[in-house]
């Protein structure tokens, strides 16, 4: 049986959100969406979460945000 998770929202069997997409550079990245806020996991870890949607950032599209380094 294949467990791999891909880009999409996913919900854990303790309610909480996870969306998974591809940053910058193409890998796949996670943040959990829980009672205590928002935390980056490694997509791999993911298991017991059933896909919502193929949106990564459903329901809001709250993309998180990335800071990057640049100069004028």
């Amino acid at each position: 049986m294949d467990t791999s998770i891909d880009l999409g929202t996913y919900r854990t069997s303790d309610g909480a959100l996870v969306h998974c997409w591809a940053d910058s550079a193409g890998i796949l990245t996670a943040e959990r969406e829980g009672p205590t806020g928002r935390v980056r996991v490694d997509p791999v870890q993911v298991r017991s979460a059933v896909k919502l949607s193929d949106d990564p950032f459903w329901p809001e599209h709250d993309e998180p945000v990335q800071g990057s380094l640049w100069r004028e």
